[in-house]
């Protein structure tokens, strides 16, 4: 039999939470369910008498969304499924942070494909919760406001998107160059960022491999071919094609 694994279901629909723990039940007996919640409050005194290792957690719920949950833990110790009806600006935090979730109502098939996800993060456990903590800060945060925790050796530091002046690709892994001119190494790649930041955000895709914040954009040239100055003396050369859109999204900032 495979490893058992501890966990508590979090809904304020009783109907949700029979759903799921049927499944569970039937397609998932290595998952013990401990208990179920239907607040957050139920859920915290739940978490500390019976210290699961996954939670299935709704984000909407009347008493505080399951958001307030993961606050009031300073390290989060539990891996999360996010259960939720359609929701994109969540989404799109949850998967910019590498995070699992499932749509209401709940199929087998997105089931069965978070549960593997999650069970080889409980076989492979991180030292720390770096995305749960990247979660918050974009959840609570308007785009100007939003903030990204990288690792830096055995540290992990938040950075200002607002300090940001531009993120290039590198392979797999991104490079953040900030304003005071420092660069961190992120394990995403750019279309993760213009999905996170979405299209109200002062970042502009340049080329194939850089995203510029056009408030540190000191000039850029009228003729061809366009060149873009940004501080610190970094220039990028933009190509024809992306000319006219460019200078659109340059003007709009």
């Amino acid at each position: 039999m495979k490893n058992r694994i501890s966990a508590l279901l979090v809904d304020d629909e009783i109907d949700n939470r029979e759903l799921l723990a049927n499944l569970l039940q039937l397609y998932f007996p290595e998952i013990v369910v401990l208990g179920v919640a239907a607040s957050v409050d139920e859920a915290y005194d739940l978490v500390l008498n019976t210290s699961p290792q996954l939670v299935f957690l709704d984000i909407q719920m009347p008493r505080g969304s399951g958001f307030n949950l993961l606050k009031k833990f300073e390290t989060v110790p539990f891996e999360i499924i996010f259960v939720t009806s359609y929701d994109q600006y969540a989404i799109n935090a949850i998967r910019f942070n590498a995070l699992d979730y499932i749509l209401k109502p709940v199929e087998i098939e997105s089931l069965q494909e978070a549960i593997k996800r999650v069970v080889q993060k409980i076989e492979h456990p991180e030292q720390n919760k770096l995305q749960i903590v990247n979660l918050l800060y974009s959840l609570d945060s308007k785009n100007t406001d939003k903030r990204i925790a990288v690792h830096v050796s055995d540290k992990v530091k938040v950075v200002n998107i607002s300090d940001v002046v531009y993120i290039q690709a590198d392979g797999r892994y991104c490079q953040i160059f900030t304003n005071d001119g420092q660069h961190f190494t992120t394990a995403k790649v750019l279309k993760d960022f213009e999905d996170y930041l979405g299209q109200e955000s002062p970042f502009v895709r340049i080329n194939k491999s850089v995203l510029a914040n056009a408030f540190f954009i000191k000039s850029y040239s009228k003729g061809e071919p366009l060149i873009i100055e940004m501080i610190g003396n970094v220039v990028f050369e933009i190509p024809r094609r992306k000319k006219a859109e460019i200078l659109e999204r340059l003007l709009k900032n």
